[in-house]
């Protein structure tokens, strides 16, 4: 919510009120609180009384618009903040930095709508993908409280070696309903789906993702991340028909209803 605040202020001063809608949904207590910890970046006009930035706020603005600039990607990555409640969305990516492009933005705007937000990666890339995302500027005051989390793959879609659909989805609703009671309005999640194909459980990956089909009917917005150079020829339609959107290098926007399942 920070970095969101400077942004707003780069372009135009605001009042409190503008700036709270724009920034946060509504919350007073949590947008209260962030506005007090950029205090040496923000200050209120006393004559307009609205909200401008300072000269270190000005400094940072700027750092934060060429740090965008540089790791944009292209539209995917705008496509992918745009995405809410109930859509399931695949990305294609064929390289770790376009991965960070699409799901960092997509994470962060659940963060903005006071949703949760979960990223699940392979265990291998634990360590690297915490340091990404603290460079990229999600919040250390996200990972405090539980708002933001990374999670190994492994343990979350095959534990003890299964990977049962039903199993996965109630675990789904079961961390969603954990959230919700805390106070948040839902979930945002990002997953790495190597973890499947990786563990020779390509049919059970099949299954669960046709299972939660192109919309998702409890409170996820869902972003699967598929490694181009190991995703199997033979399935990439199959996988491509079970979600809503899709998101690549080339191509992003909601993807086409097949004939087969439209009755035509």
């Amino acid at each position: 919510m920070n970095r969101r605040i400077v942004e707003c202020l780069h372009d135009e001063d605001l009042s409190f009120a503008e700036l709270l809608n724009k920034v946060s949904n509504g919350n007073h207590g949590k947008f209260g609180y962030h506005l007090r910890t950029l205090r040496e970046f923000v200050a209120l006009e006393p004559t307009t009384k609205k909200y401008c930035l300072t000269d270190r706020g000005k400094l940072l603005a700027e750092v934060i618009r060429n740090f965008r600039s540089a790791t944009s990607g292209g539209e995917a990555p705008r496509y992918a903040e745009q995405l809410k409640i109930g859509d399931h969305a695949y990305a294609l990516y064929d390289n770790d930095d376009f991965k960070r492009k699409i799901s960092f933005p997509f994470l962060e705007a659940g963060l903005s709508r006071d949703e949760a937000a979960v990223y699940i990666v392979s265990e291998d890339k634990l360590d690297s993908e915490v340091r990404e995302i603290q460079k990229y500027g999600i919040d250390s005051d996200s990972l405090r409280k539980e708002a933001f989390s990374i999670m190994p793959a492994y343990e979350w879609y095959l534990r003890r070696g299964k990977a049962k659909a039903k199993t996965i989805t109630t675990n789904w609703q079961m961390l969603i309903q954990q959230k919700k009671k805390a106070g948040f309005v839902g979930m945002h999640a990002a997953g790495e789906m190597s973890v499947f194909i990786n563990n020779a459980k390509s049919k059970e990956l099949l299954r669960y993702e046709e299972s939660l089909g192109r919309q998702l009917v409890f409170d996820l917005c869902a972003l699967c991340l598929y490694d181009n150079n190991i995703l199997e020829e033979e399935h990439v339609t199959r996988v491509f028909n079970c979600h809503g959107h899709i998101l690549s290098k080339d191509l992003f926007g909601k993807t086409l209803v097949p004939k087969s399942r439209t009755g035509l």
